[in-house]
């Protein structure tokens, strides 16, 4: 590892803070999604125009890879130097403490290593999860093992971060001299200090080169030799959905999918089996990892080990956890033999999260498994670092989105109501397949991840096309695992007086309105059905449907089909919990491509109207807004507002004249 510092003037200490954070986090070796936490202490001004020590340290919810000055919460030094008299604290009366220590009570709390990095004597403090410490600390070494490898360090023994943990390191200051370059806390990681930016962050890299140097020469070979055939990618692929469906049974999964790299060799290595209760990398991996994770060597009995998994939580949580509801008992990681690994999140994000902290997992428990015997904290510090009670706390005030953890698919996103649905959607929570014949598809939805922080899958495609459909089908399938949400919105049309309807424009109208729509609902209908946890369709279908106007024989017609292939899904999916409804909308226009060209004139004129009298010609006298449509389907797949709703028409029109 090399110090990629560079020479700069910074304008204050903070300044200088930042900038060394950010090498630290951009190194996913040394820090991951939020992890680590960095300080400095410097002097403010406080609000009566007095000089005052303060530390500023990582604040919750900040990242060090692109940490800003705003990120480091501000705590008055004399109020945490005056906690070394105090004996103890509980978690409670630290964040308390804490709290009432702050310079601005509205910055965000501060990280929960802030007493330690206070009684550190020492201006700049960094503290990562380095996989290189953390290779050589899962082990059975002793200290003194452990500083001929690394002699310019102290070695400290596992204890859990907080005020606990802070305490026990002052009785280690005092052998803190010039040789020392950094504290190792077993199982967590590594602390540095200097009285520059640059020389705790050089430090920090020093120490860890020296780990990497001593893993690497000791590891040399192959990591992760195939010992196994690669598995019949369709039966897995087949089972996907089900995994899904079961590993949702508390609360709604997304997954993240990865047969590739790394992931496909640990998937094929007799470590991907060996390691599935080894624990994760550090304990703080625990609150999303879980201790264990599931192998399965056969898809075939994937349900049953599933449940197993949950079953064994089960078990465990009754006998290391009291005062806590228990967490979802099912696994967020599963490797499947010859095939990958899955991780389950309740967000796209969360998986994202949790597959790139088990892939640095893999790795730091190979590393310490070869140079010497793996060891880890035990299953009763586990559970209580996973039913960790600030983290509880942090649980019972998070409120999810209403459709988190949700797959929706939408035709016809790139415009008009779809656009509005999938964007509405995806502020709910719900990662969308989002579909569109328009080339700017993949464009629109990355800006609408902009507007709405959730990711979607976009696809550019050609309704008419079965192979097309099928496709992307099995392509959401392999990338998230499942469908919850069909909406049937894309459409076509072209009006004509019925004797002059041609039949090219029939078939196109078929093909788009009808056909498409059918092929869509078969496709997510056989997920659904696998997936075992019901599902919602929504059709777009028009006022034209009971009210048919002149001139819209095919578009009328073919929109007539769709409806009634809701009608069926409605019938066929009761017994699987899945529902079927139609939103009848009228005259939509903003933002629709369906009414360019002329037809929306053409329509005013055959009514013998004008263009605004067109667009309100109903009861209320107002125009539909793709809002609307997009706010209904919101609540139709609501299962408190809709729940025992199906087989239902909703209209959408202001009210027929």
């Amino acid at each position: 590892m090399k110090s990629k510092w560079s020479d700069r003037n910074f304008q204050d200490d903070l300044d200088e803070r930042v900038y060394s954070s950010r090498l630290l986090g951009q190194d996913e070796t040394l820090v991951l999604h939020g992890g680590g936490n960095t300080s400095v202490k410097t002097e403010e001004t406080d609000h009566t125009g007095r000089k005052a020590r303060v530390l500023r340290v990582k604040g919750s919810g900040s990242n060090l890879a692109t940490m800003e000055r705003k990120g480091f919460t501000g705590v008055r030094m004399e109020d945490l130097l005056a906690a070394e008299n105090i004996e103890k604290m509980t978690d409670q009366q630290m964040v308390d403490y804490l709290k009432k220590s702050m310079v601005d009570p509205s910055e965000p709390s501060p990280s929960v290593e802030t007493f330690l990095h206070a009684f550190l004597p020492f201006k700049f403090i960094d503290h990562s999860h380095s996989d290189a410490i953390l290779s050589i600390t899962n082990t059975g070494m002793t200290a003194d093992e452990i500083r001929k490898i690394l002699p310019s360090v102290l070695v400290v023994p596992y204890i859990p971060p907080g005020f606990k943990l802070a305490k026990a390191m002052l009785s280690h200051v005092a052998s803190i001299d010039k040789s020392v370059e950094g504290i190792v806390l077993s199982k967590h990681g590594l602390f540095t200090f200097g009285d520059t930016a640059r020389e705790s962050y050089e430090r920090h890299i020093r120490v860890v080169d020296k780990a990497e140097k001593y893993v690497e020469e000791k590891l040399k070979g192959e990591r992760f030799r195939k010992v196994y055939d690669k598995a019949d990618e369709n039966a897995v692929e087949e089972a996907l959905p089900m995994i899904r469906g079961k590993l949702s049974k508390v609360r709604k999964k997304i997954l993240r999918v990865d047969r590739e790299g790394e992931a496909l060799k640990i998937s094929l290595s007799e470590e991907g089996k060996k390691f599935s209760q080894f624990g994760p990398a550090t304990p703080d991996m625990l609150i999303r990892t879980k201790y264990d994770y599931l192998y399965i060597d056969n898809v075939e009995n994937a349900a049953e080990l599933i449940e197993k998994f949950a079953e064994n939580y089960r078990s465990e949580y009754g006998k290391y956890v009291e005062g806590f509801p228990m967490h979802d008992p099912y696994p967020a990681v599963i490797v499947v033999r010859g095939y990958g690994i899955i991780t389950a999140g309740i967000s796209a994000k969360e998986a994202e999260v949790i597959h790139d902290q088990v892939l640095h997992t893999f790795q730091v428990n190979f590393n310490a498994s070869s140079l010497g015997k793996h060891e880890f904290i035990s299953k009763k510090k586990a559970y209580d670092m996973e039913y960790w009670p600030l983290e509880e706390a942090k649980l019972k005030k998070f409120k999810p989105k209403q459709l988190q953890g949700t797959v929706s698919f939408v035709s016809g996103a790139a415009s008009g109501i779809g656009l509005e649905a999938f964007r509405k959607l995806s502020e709910n929570g719900s990662v969308v397949i989002a579909c569109d014949i328009d080339p700017a598809m993949k464009e629109i939805a990355e800006e609408v991840e902009r507007e709405t922080g959730t990711p979607s899958l976009p696809f550019v495609l050609d309704l008419s096309d079965e192979d097309g459909i099928t496709g992307m089908f099995r392509i959401a399938v392999k990338t998230l695992g499942g469908v919850d949400i069909v909406f049937n919105n894309a459409g076509v049309l072209k009006s004509a007086p019925f004797d002059e309807v041609n039949v090219s424009d029939l078939d196109l109208h078929y093909r788009v309105n009808s056909r498409a729509s059918f092929i869509v609902s078969r496709e997510a209908f056989r997920i659904m059905k696998r997936q075992g946890t019901g599902g919602n369709f929504v059709f777009n279908i028009t006022k034209n449907l009971l009210h048919p106007g002149p001139g819209m024989t095919s578009y009328g017609s073919s929109k007539a089909f769709a409806a009634q292939v809701c009608h069926y899904i409605a019938k066929e999916g009761g017994k699987y919990g899945i529902r079927a409804n139609i939103i009848n909308p009228d005259k939509v226009f903003k933002g629709s491509k369906i009414w360019e060209n002329g037809v929306l004139e053409a329509r005013a004129k055959a009514k013998g109207q004008t263009v605004e009298e067109y667009k309100t010609q109903n009861l209320l006298r107002r125009e539909v807004l793709p809002e609307h449509v997009a706010n209904m389907l919101l609540a139709i797949v609501n299962e408190d507002i809709f729940g025992a709703t199906t087989d239902a028409m909703i209209p959408i029109d202001g009210g027929v004249v």
